[in-house]
């Protein structure tokens, strides 16, 4: 059976976006559901997408907009939790609605986005545990009804991302001195464009049913290496400083209480196991440093990122 009708959870989000043009230049036809369709509406213009308001977490919505597809994605995830949303409910507990939707409207084939080293029962933070325990549920619920793959990554990066923008942006501002946490953390960043393609690679492919496929870039880098070369392609001049453990939970404990939650205790946690492969899998092969000499350059992002697939 070919999977051609696709339900993208979580499409709206940066990976969604690539994900569902890559899927739409493939001929695919997908389905995104979401609160505000509006603030999507350049994708309605792309043949073969479709954006449906809806709220998944509501379980009868999310049945509902499953019916008469062929596939589920996956992508839903959340780096910090609110008072009104938590781990828990979006990494485990929205898995288990996905699973009961798959299988009411007889959906055999789902892939599912989880995260690099996250682990049931050690993971370093919450972050962790939760993205393992619900990447497991899937797995488990899926040996008896449903095709499974799922996908972990270590951070992505590519135009529009939220891991160089938001220290590009933070670099911006800063004034001399930027003390940094955790700075010896290390990174595999793996491409969007890599990410997507690996993904829609695998959707038909039978030999991908049951894996875990973890997705590394080529280069390993620290924390402060990443946020150097980011400020040396930009061409700010403050000093970046690495702080002491003891300093970078202070910070966090600062940060989380502020508007915008721009760092935590749990990310502090999180920071504490490196998001690194144990070998070079190959299935991303882009260079994180290639992509980051191009930033200097004055260009929007989607001709920055054409530019930079005809260069690798």
């Amino acid at each position: 059976m070919k999977y051609q009708k696709i339900v993208l959870l979580g499409g709206s989000g940066f990976v969604g976006t690539n994900l569902a043009l890559k899927l739409s230049q493939q001929g695919y036809q997908v389905t995104i559901p979401c609160r505000r369709p509006h603030r999507l509406r350049e994708m309605t213009v792309r043949p073969n997408i479709k954006l449906v308001q809806a709220n998944i977490m509501d379980q009868s919505q999310l049945t509902q907009i499953c019916k008469d597809h062929d596939a589920v994605i996956n992508l839903v995830g959340i780096l910090n939790e609110s008072r009104k949303v938590s781990f828990r409910r979006v990494h485990v507990d929205f898995v288990k609605s996905v699973v009961h939707a798959c299988q009411t409207n007889k959906i055999k084939r789902l892939l599912h986005m989880s995260a690099l080293q996250a682990n049931q029962a050690s993971g370093s933070s919450l972050y962790l545990r939760t993205k393992g325990e619900g990447e497991n549920l899937i797995h488990t619920f899926g040996q008896k009804d449903l095709f499974v793959t799922s996908f972990q990554p270590s951070v992505i990066f590519g135009p529009g991302d939220s891991f160089v923008n938001r220290f590009d942006g933070i670099l911006k501002l800063s004034l001399g001195i930027f003390p940094l946490a955790c700075p010896n953390s290390r990174f595999a960043p793996v491409f969007i464009g890599d990410v997507v393609s690996f993904i829609a690679a695998t959707i038909n492919d039978p030999d991908s049913f049951s894996k875990r496929y973890p997705l590394c870039g080529p280069e390993t880098w620290t924390l402060k290496q990443i946020v150097e070369q980011i400020k040396q392609s930009r061409g700010y001049h403050c000093k970046i400083v690495g702080m002491p453990n003891s300093l970078s939970k202070l910070q966090a404990v600062v940060l989380q209480s502020l508007p915008g939650k721009l760092f935590t205790m749990d990310n502090y946690r999180s920071l504490q196991t490196d998001s690194t492969c144990d070998q070079d899998y190959g299935y991303c092969p882009s260079s994180f440093s290639h992509y980051l000499a191009h930033l200097s350059r004055p260009n929007d992002p989607r001709s920055l990122y054409d530019d930079y697939r005809k260069q690798i």
